[in-house]
């Protein structure tokens, strides 16, 4: 019974440790909506990639090509021919049965047998036609077979190059919308400086007609806001840039908006699960992979040259003169064409050492391309420690600028600090957001470079 008891306690505690869990997880989602939405659009609409999913269709249009070669080809060959004059030859039918005809004759005691006159025709034909379906196979081609291999290796590279530019757009798609949030987030900080500043400025006039303040503090006040001012304008235009930047790589109007509903406090989070470099899953070793494979069905294709082809043909149809069609003019042919190289100079054996020196080649690319893979996933792991090292450093800077201004601005409002003081600690809350703006984006997108580095963004699967 008290075991009973614990058990529905446990069951009870749980679900609400259970539902903390699953809300925790919704608002991460929901946090993370906007960029995901962004780069779902970016991957269906950019033009580059537009471009390479046509390029890797035509690929996959060539491997079909490659494969309908196998099957058998049937066409249908027609031809008419009449002529007269030219050459021509001589058959003496006459002589040759004439004499046989006579004996018989006179054996038989009349004319049965007529006399036959010697045959005179021309070579070139006169009202002929031939109408056939010419049926052609391969049996023996190793041209047709490699070729095959070829295009499917062709294709399998156009399809690692379409996943490695998804790849890359998904990195400067987050990349250019974490730029549009520091530049933000930047224009926010100056705005809310300059809000401050204009304060400041009424401040020390109410402080001047009052006879407690001197026109230099409010000259200082209006420079240092026409300052600020200036930066605002700078910020707003390096956010606008950002926005179109951003734009252009989802394909959209330049200056359409931004969702900037992104929580970045839950991305930056989600940082410290960051994974270790892993370069297992780079489509680029797949397509270095792929490449080795296509060169080495070329050298098989090259050394293979030597080998006989071997062909059949049926041809079925009518032939005859002034069109007519009787039990004598349909007619079928068969037959085998082998074709054997014998000699060529030697131009094969050169295309097979070509073949197999840019296989050569292919495989130490594929060495050295591997090992440049794992130093940019290793050296984008420590770019992402220092970032965070700086980003702590930067929230620490921005905890205590806004500390020490709220002091001094407490203190100014007194007439304990100076209007120097005053504009100092203004002047250091305002660097250190901007700071901890940049840290912050930083931090994102060398995490984005890392999960390119490492291919862990789950990519949707071609249609």
């Amino acid at each position: 019974m008290f075991s009973e008891r614990m058990r529905k306690i446990r069951k009870r505690s749980a679900r609400p440790t259970m539902l903390a869990v699953l809300m925790l997880a919704t608002a991460a989602a929901s946090a993370q909506a906007p960029l995901d939405g962004y780069v779902r659009l970016g991957l269906d609409s950019n033009l580059v990639l537009c471009e390479k999913h046509i390029a890797l269709n035509r690929a996959l249009a060539d491997l079909k090509q490659a494969k309908a070669l196998f099957l058998p080809a049937v066409n249908l060959n027609a031809s008419y021919l009449s002529g007269e004059g030219g050459r021509y030859f001589d058959f003496p039918v006459g002589e040759l049965v004439n004499p046989v005809y006579r004996t018989l004759n006179q054996l038989i005691g009349h004319n049965a047998f007529p006399e036959v006159e010697n045959v005179q025709a021309y070579l070139n034909p006169n009202n002929y036609y031939d109408v056939h379906l010419r049926t052609t196979l391969p049996l023996l081609n190793t041209d047709i077979i490699h070729n095959r291999q070829l295009q499917q290796h062709a294709a399998e590279l156009k399809e690692h190059e379409l996943d490695i530019y998804r790849r890359e757009l998904v990195k400067d798609i987050k990349t250019a919308y974490f730029n549009v949030l520091m530049a933000g987030q930047a224009v926010r900080s100056y705005a809310s400086a300059v809000q401050l500043l204009e304060r400041n400025v009424q401040a020390t006039r109410s402080l001047q007609r009052h006879g407690a303040g001197v026109p230099a503090q409010v000259l200082r006040a209006q420079a240092e806001l026409q300052q600020v001012n200036a930066q605002l304008a700078e910020a707003r235009d390096r956010h606008a840039n950002a926005r179109r930047w951003f734009n252009f790589l989802l394909n959209r109007d330049l200056d359409a908006p931004v969702d900037e509903g992104f929580d970045m406090a839950a991305a930056l989070a989600d940082t410290a699960q960051a994974a270790a470099a892993d370069i297992s899953r780079r489509e680029e070793l797949q397509a270095l992979r792929t490449a080795v494979d296509l060169r080495e069905a070329q050298v098989k294709m090259a050394r293979d040259r030597k080998l006989p082809t071997l062909g059949a043909f049926l041809d079925l149809g009518y032939q005859g003169q002034d069109w007519t069609v009787d039990p004598y003019s349909d007619f079928y042919l068969v037959g085998v064409q082998l074709d054997l190289p014998l000699f060529g100079g030697g131009r094969e054996r050169q295309k097979a050492k070509q073949a197999t020196l840019d296989l050569e080649q292919a495989r130490a690319e594929q060495r050295n391309a591997t090992q440049q893979l794992l130093l940019g996933a290793r050296q984008a792991d420590g770019v992402l420690a220092t970032a965070q090292a700086v980003l702590r450093s930067a929230q620490a800077r921005q905890t205590s600028a806004a500390s020490y201004f709220n002091l001094v601005e407490k203190g100014f409002a007194e007439g304990v600090n100076t209007q120097l003081e005053y504009l100092d600690a203004r002047n250091q809350l305002t660097a250190a957001e901007v700071q901890l703006a940049v840290a912050q984006s930083t931090v994102l997108q060398r995490l984005a470079d890392l999960e390119r580095q490492n291919a862990t963004y789950p990519l949707p699967a071609l249609p």
